[in-house]
């Protein structure tokens, strides 16, 4: 009777056993591991997990300074996430781990593609991994510096609270739009070291557009509020820029 009892234990045992295993195994998602590569020393630490038309990476920072900029390969994409215009945070802190989702847009079947950190740069301005995605980040950097420098010169001219905001607004879009050469001179102060025939990069001329954008976006927000906000509203503006100038 006990011989009886045990085996009908085992045997319910094995077939809780069997059907917790073939109960994982219908609701795992499909396989999702894939290859990861890193073109850095090591100390920025990427995993990346896929599920469904999404990929999960996670950066974890193991170096002594902060990341404030990284770019990442998904099979034929380049992602860049640059945190230097961020209000939220200033990038990876020292033993921090950013979690991020992306697009994978992968077909049904389809082979999951390889995830590469390509480069880091922190802080203190030097990088790890591939220059070349480094340089790209410094020079879009510098055109949208080159632009804030210039608005806050007429903000800075113009006063705390312009009588005009059309005038004002006019006056910021002229000091964006200048000529090359008006640009360089800016230039010419950020990096002394500039030559004349230096030929300016489409990454700079990119940041340069991308900084005029972002600018014209926030002063058409102020002139969308009541006229007792806008005062304030070129206040946040200026030294929302004066910050931001500062991390670039």
């Amino acid at each position: 009777m006990r011989h009886r009892f045990f085996a009908v234990l085992t045997g319910i045992v094995f077939l809780v056993a069997f059907a917790l295993v073939l109960s994982a195994r219908n609701h795992r998602a499909p396989s999702n591991a894939t290859t990861v590569t890193s073109q850095t020393k090591g100390d920025a630490v990427l995993t990346a997990e896929f599920l469904n038309d999404q990929v999960t990476i996670r950066l974890t920072n193991n170096h002594k300074d902060t990341i404030t900029a990284f770019v990442i390969r998904l099979g034929d994409t380049n992602i860049t996430e640059d945190f230097a215009y961020s209000e939220v945070r200033a990038g990876i802190e020292p033993g921090d781990t950013l979690q991020r989702e992306y697009y994978a847009g992968l077909r049904k079947g389809s082979q999951l593609p390889t995830v590469s950190l390509l480069t880091v740069l922190f802080k203190d301005g030097t990088e790890e991994g591939d220059s070349k995605f480094a340089q790209r980040i410094r020079d879009q950097r510098l055109g949208q510096k080159v632009q804030m420098i210039g608005a806050l010169r007429v903000l800075e001219k113009e006063g705390q609270s312009p009588d005009d905001l059309g005038t004002l607004k006019k006056h910021i879009l002229a000091a964006m739009d200048t000529d090359e050469s008006e640009t360089r001179i800016i230039l010419k102060e950020l990096r002394p070291a500039l030559r004349a025939d230096d030929k300016l990069s489409d990454d700079f001329r990119n940041g340069l557009q991308w900084g005029r954008e972002g600018i014209l976006r926030t002063f058409e927000m102020i002139e969308l509020q009541p006229s007792t906000s806008r005062h304030q509203g070129v206040l946040e503006l200026k030294d929302r820029l004066n910050k931001q100038h500062q991390k670039l």
